[in-house]
C-alpha cells in the first residue's frame, strides 16, 4: 500500500463522442480567463454537458494553450444551435474527468451535482469513425455497498456503490455509482470498505417527454405531459480489488485526512456564501468564526460510509 504523504490523482477518464448541440461561454469578471460549456448529444433524448475553465495566460505570462483551444471551439466549431443538425460538427472528448459542482443554496444546504470537466475538445473530420458514447473509467476507494430500491421500496436487482475519488492536489470527492444487475453479485461478494477498485461503464443522462390528451366530459381536452428522466453512472465492469501491497492502493488513513480537509473546505465555502448573501444577523451565525455559538452542521459523510 502506498506510503506517500499525499494522495495521488486517481485514474479518472471520461470519453464522450456525439453531435455538438450548443456552445456557451462566459468571460470572467477579471478578464483573466473564461468558462465554456458544450452540450453533446450521444443518442436520442440523451445529452451530456461538458464544462471547462481556463486562464488566458500561464504563470510565466505565456499564452495558455487550453484557453486558446476553448476560443477555437467558440469561434470555429459549428453547433446545431447555430447551423442546424445537418451541418453541425461531431465532437470527441477523450480526456474528460468526473468532478462535482458544489455550492450552498440560499437555504444554507449543500448542493452537490456530478459534473464532467475537460481541457480539450476535438472536432471529428468527415473521414473519422464516428461512435457516439459517454463512458467512464475510474479508480475509487469503496465506502458503502447497498441494494438499490425503486420508489415503491422494491429491490431492483442492482446495487449502489458509494466511494471516494481522489482528485488532483490530494483532494477527494464522494461519488455514487450504480452497478448493473450482471455485476451486482460480484461487487457485493468481493468489494469491501476501504479497498481500492477500478470500475468502468456508461454515463446516462436520458430525458424523454410524453404528452397525452386527457379527455374532458365538457369543454376542451387537456394535454398532460410527463417526463422520464434517468441520470446515473452505470458500472458495467470492473477489476478485482487492489491488493494491500499494490503501490496504487490508497491508504485509508490518508483518505480519512483528505475527508477531514474536505469538511473544513465546505465549512469555509458555507461561511463565504453566508457572508456574501446573508444579513448582518445571518453573518453572525456562520458555521465558525465571528463569535457564533451555532453548532457545526453534521458532516454529510456518515460513519458507515467511511473507508476505515
Amino acid at each position: 500500500m502506498t506510503n506517500q504523504n499525499t494522495l495521488r490523482e486517481a485514474e479518472n477518464k471520461v470519453e464522450i463522442e456525439g453531435l455538438l448541440l450548443e456552445v456557451r461561454h462566459q468571460e470572467w469578471k477579471s478578464k483573466e480567463g473564461l468558462n465554456i460549456e458544450l452540450d453533446i448529444e450521444v443518442g436520442e433524448n440523451e445529452i451530456h454537458t461538458v464544462h471547462g475553465m481556463s486562464k488566458y495566460k500561464k504563470k510565466d505570462g505565456s499564452d495558455n494553450g487550453i484557453a486558446k483551444g476553448y476560443l477555437t471551439v467558440i469561434d470555429e466549431y459549428k453547433s446545431v444551435a447555430d447551423v442546424g443538425r445537418e451541418d453541425a460538427d461531431k465532437v470527441r472528448v477523450s480526456q474528460g474527468k468526473i468532478e462535482l459542482n458544489e455550492y450552498f443554496g440560499q437555504d444554507g444546504m449543500l448542493k452537490s451535482f456530478p459534473q464532467i470537466r475537460s481541457n480539450f475538445f476535438n472536432r471529428l473530420a468527415p473521414t473519422d469513425e464516428y461512435a457516439p458514447k459517454a463512458e467512464f473509467d475510474v479508480e475509487m476507494v469503496v465506502a458503502k455497498i447497498s441494494e438499490e430500491k425503486n420508489k415503491d421500496q422494491e429491490e431492483t436487482g442492482r446495487v449502489k456503490l458509494k466511494g471516494f475519488i481522489p482528485l488532483f492536489g490530494g483532494t477527494v470527492i464522494p461519488f455514487e455509482f450504480v452497478v448493473s444487475e450482471e455485476g451486482s453479485e460480484y461487487v457485493e461478494q468481493n468489494y469491501e470498505k476501504g479497498e481500492t477498485v477500478n470500475v468502468f461503464g456508461k454515463i446516462i443522462n436520458f430525458k424523454e417527454s410524453k404528452t397525452v390528451k386527457k379527455a374532458a366530459a365538457f369543454g376542451a381536452d387537456k394535454e398532460v405531459t410527463t417526463y422520464n428522466t434517468v441520470r446515473e453512472y452505470l458500472i458495467t465492469g470492473g477489476g478485482e480489488p487492489y491488493e494491500e501491497d499494490n503501490k496504487k492502493a490508497y491508504d485509508p488513513e490518508l483518505i480519512g485526512k483528505a475527508l477531514t480537509e474536505r469538511e473544513v473546505y465546505l465549512e469555509e465555502l458555507k461561511k463565504r456564501n453566508t457572508q456574501s448573501s446573508g444579513t448582518s444577523e445571518e453573518k453572525k451565525k456562520s458555521a465558525f468564526g465571528g463569535g457564533s455559538t451555532k453548532k457545526k452542521e453534521k458532516s454529510k459523510i456518515s460513519s458507515d460510509e467511511l473507508p476505515f
